[in-house]
């Protein structure tokens, strides 16, 4: 049941962020109980230095037990959209923006100019070049992106956009719906990307599958009902029971 709700929460949450630019949908994944059991016993890297007993995790009265929650990277849909200053990233790599609690990564594209000519996000956190500082647009001038992030006005260039790719994307979380940060605090900077490329008037959206999503919820749903169900009527024999035997003779 404890599996059955947490899948439905994470799916519902999902549906909810259907429309959110850059989301990255969450799954989880499980294995059943006898699974976990076994390797915990195999995997001698488990054994404690002492003779304490290895934990092995809650029991689920051998149903399925939810082992961890995790991103789903994958792309989202290429929408077109002609503002100059949506971007749709190709490849693996993430935008830089500076927010009051460091900085941020995000396939988010969705900028636009502040007062002052800054490129922020719809937050108003500034997207940030490679020197680590926001890009400030001066002039009227019509706003060329270049694929590999170079920003122009008027035949001459303005700035570069800071793109990163995370080697391993498991160090890193989520910080709200579509920003993400390294799970260690001292990690080192990630890499300059060398195999993303802009698209400008592009923007990627979130990569939940609506309806799969939706007939997930269905599915997770009716399964705790069901489990539910069950729970309820062991409740009701073990009472039986229990009253059962308060009237044998002694």
């Amino acid at each position: 049941m404890r599996y059955r709700a947490h899948e439905v929460e994470v799916t519902a949450n999902n549906i909810a962020n259907v429309t959110t630019d850059g989301f990255k949908r969450d799954r989880t994944a499980l294995r059943s109980f006898g699974d976990i059991l076994a390797s915990r016993i195999y995997d001698p890297t488990g054994t404690p230095p002492s003779n304490r007993p290895v934990p092995i995790g809650t029991m689920n009265i051998g149903g399925c037990v939810a082992e961890s929650q995790y991103i789903d990277f994958s792309a989202g849909p290429p929408r077109v959209t002609g503002n100059p200053l949506d971007l749709f990233l190709q490849g693996p790599g993430f935008f830089a923006v500076q927010t009051a609690n460091g900085i941020r990564y995000t396939r988010n594209g969705s900028f636009s100019l502040d007062s002052t000519g800054q490129i922020v996000n719809a937050s108003g956190e500034p997207l940030l070049n490679t020197a680590g500082t926001s890009i400030r647009i001066t002039s009227p001038a019509p706003i060329e992106i270049r694929a590999n992030g170079e920003v122009w006005q008027s035949g001459a260039p303005v700035g570069l956009i800071q793109i990163i790719e995370f080697p391993d994307l498991n160090s890193i979380e989520k910080e709200g719906y579509t920003m993400f940060r390294p799970i260690d605090p001292n990690q080192p900077p990630p890499p300059a990307a060398t195999t993303t490329t802009v698209e400008q008037g592009t923007i990627e959206g979130s990569n939940v599958d609506p309806v799969g999503s939706l007939v997930q919820l269905i599915v997770s749903q009716r399964a705790y009902e069901a489990a539910a169900k069950a729970v309820d009527m062991f409740n009701q024999s073990m009472t039986r029971v229990s009253g059962e035997l308060g009237r044998l003779p002694g």
